[in-house]
């Protein structure tokens, strides 16, 4: 009986350790899946009477209460153009955005490659700066 009670006990004790190892390595995946990313895969959009542009971006971090600084793969993308670059500062009360990152404009019969843009306006302009190649189809 002494036995039976030894393997018994050993039993419990040998699945309570398996549980804890598996909740630990359960804890451990979340724990490296979570981030200092405060949005991930953001989406926006800027209208203005003549367009609306959408933005999306991988990951974004707030700023400040209005600002967000949208990370890697961000997108521009209008009936119009598109505008793909890594890093922009987008203003949601003004509805602005501003990089300072390569970034690549297209459009029907243009492209810009610029260091940097500025949207303003509510998306109805568009200023390139930085070193800038413009190639005309």
């Amino acid at each position: 009986m002494l036995l039976a009670l030894i393997i018994f006990l050993s039993f419990v004790i040998f699945i309570f350790a398996k549980q804890m190892l598996m909740n630990n390595i359960k804890f451990a995946n979340i724990e490296e899946k979570l981030s200092d990313v405060d949005i991930s895969e953001p989406k926006f959009a800027i209208k203005s009477a003549s367009r609306k542009i959408y933005i999306t971006a991988k990951e974004g971090n707030f700023l400040n209460k209005n600002e967000i600084l949208l990370n890697q793969n961000v997108k521009f993308k209008s009936s119009d153009f598109s505008i793909e670059t890594q890093k922009v500062v987008f203003d949601r009360n003004k509805k602005t955005a501003k990089s300072e990152s390569e970034s690549l404009f297209t459009a029907k019969n243009i492209s810009i490659s610029s260091e940097g843009f500025d949207i303003h306006d509510n998306g109805n302009k568009i200023t390139f700066f930085g070193n800038s190649l413009v190639i005309l189809k």
